[in-house]
């Protein structure tokens, strides 16, 4: 399996800075679930390395940071948030390590990548 880190994560999160951050908060709600559930499915959660606490919880902290600048894609509201949320908590592994695969979190994959 692949690691959790940024090269899982790079459709999700804008690489570019500014000030027009989409939904951070999602993209910390997302994140914080395969967070959680990587370790249940034998997902290597480093890097992040962990220094202090569980690698959970340096995961965790790692994509508060990295959430900063948001989501490659537009905000979908809290319904469908919720909804990828539910899908990676509940569904098989492979939703933890890649969400855009289940319907329920399709919406991550950016416009332009969609055929």
């Amino acid at each position: 399996m692949l690691p959790l880190a940024c090269p899982v994560i790079a459709v999700t999160v804008v690489v570019a800075c500014g000030n027009g951050a989409n939904s951070p908060d999602s993209c910390r709600q997302i994140e914080e679930a395969r967070c959680t559930q990587a370790p249940m499915c034998n997902i290597p959660l480093e890097p992040p390395y962990s220094t202090s606490g569980t690698d959970v919880d340096a995961c965790i902290r790692f994509y508060d940071t990295a959430c900063l600048h948001g989501l490659d894609v537009p905000n979908p509201g809290p319904m469908m948030v919720n909804q990828c949320v539910n899908a990676i908590k509940t569904h098989a592994c492979a939703v933890v390590a890649t969400p855009q695969s289940d319907p329920a979190c399709f919406w991550l994959i950016p416009p332009a990548s969609v055929t």
